[in-house]
C-alpha cells in the first residue's frame, strides 16, 4: 500500500471533526474521510478525479458498504482503499464499541476532553498542533488543496477557516 497522506482535527469541547486519509495517484487522489456532519458521524471513500491534471477536478464518494460497487472501476485501487482506511483507522481512531474503548475514553475524562461516536486515540493528541481553537494534525505530505477541494463537497460540518481558504495561511507539518 502507498502511504497514505492525512489530516484529523479534533475540538477539545466537541471531540472529532474530521479524519482524512487519502493516496496521491498520477491523476487523481483517492481517500477515505469521516467526521460529525448533520448531527451524526458520517464516513465515505471518495475520488477527486483529474485532481493532478489541468482538467477540472471532480468529486464522487460512496458509502463504506458501496466501496465495491464499480464507483471507480478499479477493483485493485478499491482494495488498496479499503487497507488505507482500515490501517489509519486502526493507528490514529477508535469507536465506543472497542474493547479499548473505555481506558481511553477515561483519559478523556481525566483530562476534561469532548468525545464522541468516533475519537482520536488519547495518546496521539499529543501531535496534534494545539495553537488555534481545533487542535490539527497534518502529514509531512499532505496537500492542503485536497482538504480545500473535499471541504466544498463533503457532508462532514468541517470547513476550513476563511484565511485557509483565501491562501493567506498555509498549514505547517507536523
Amino acid at each position: 500500500m502507498r502511504d497514505p497522506r492525512t489530516f484529523l482535527c479534533y475540538a477539545p469541547r466537541a471531540g472529532l471533526r474530521c479524519a482524512l486519509a487519502y493516496i496521491a495517484g498520477d491523476r487523481h487522489a483517492y481517500g477515505w474521510f469521516t467526521g460529525q456532519g448533520a448531527g451524526r458521524f458520517e464516513s465515505a471513500y471518495f475520488l477527486l478525479e483529474d485532481y493532478y491534471t489541468p482538467l477540472e477536478t471532480r468529486y464522487t464518494a460512496v458509502a463504506g458498504a458501496n466501496l465495491h460497487s464499480n464507483w471507480i472501476r478499479d477493483e485493485a485501487m478499491c482494495h488498496e482503499l479499503a487497507r488505507l482506511q482500515e490501517a489509519f483507522t486502526r493507528e490514529w481512531l477508535f469507536d465506543r464499541t472497542e474493547a479499548q474503548a473505555p481506558a481511553q475514553l477515561e483519559q478523556y475524562a481525566r483530562a476534561e476532553l469532548a468525545t464522541g461516536e468516533v475519537n482520536v486515540r488519547f495518546e496521539l493528541l499529543n501531535r496534534f498542533s494545539k495553537l488555534q481553537a481545533d487542535w490539527t494534525h497534518y502529514s509531512h505530505d499532505f496537500e492542503h488543496g485536497v482538504l480545500k477541494c473535499l471541504c466544498k463537497h463533503w457532508p462532514l460540518d468541517y470547513r476550513l477557516p476563511e484565511e485557509m481558504i483565501s491562501g493567506t495561511h498555509v498549514p505547517a507539518a507536523s
